[in-house]
């Protein structure tokens, strides 16, 4: 058994209700299947990015399942048996990479400090018998 997504798009002249039911035969159809329900979701009416059959928005809904290969076809033509249903995408999940786990930062080594010598006070004094030994020279 393998894990699928199947996403329909159901016509928009269904009312709420009526979509509901399609939906809920599709997913009980997958249980006859043997399929097992892994999530499913109905999203309500939302507007598509381009017409499909002449229609500008659709009901949407999700199904995750596993389900035997064999299955696949007679689950996608009961997918593409009804008008109720704009377009539908079967895939395949892809396994989900374990997450690695986080090194721990780099501990920055400290870095050697040098030692800043302090100048010793000078006077003012001192300078000025300096620059004055200076000056005589």
């Amino acid at each position: 058994m393998r894990n699928y997504d199947l996403t329909l798009i159901f016509s928009p002249s269904l009312s709420e209700q009526e979509a509901n039911d399609q939906f809920q035969r599709l997913v009980s159809f997958v249980q006859e299947q043997g399929g097992i329900l892994e999530d499913q979701r109905m999203l309500g009416k939302k507007p598509l990015l381009s017409p499909i059959r002449g229609s500008k928005e659709g009901y949407l809904a999700l199904i995750a399942f596993s389900l035997s290969e064999d299955k696949l076809p007679t689950l996608e033509k009961e997918c593409r048996g009804g008008e109720q249903i704009l377009r539908f995408s079967l895939a395949r999940q892809m396994k989900k990479a374990k997450k690695a786990q986080a090194a721990p930062a780099p501990v920055p080594a400290s870095l050697p400090t040098s030692e800043v010598k302090k100048e010793e006070k000078i006077d003012l004094a001192d300078i000025d018998e300096k620059l004055e030994e200076i000056f005589k020279e």
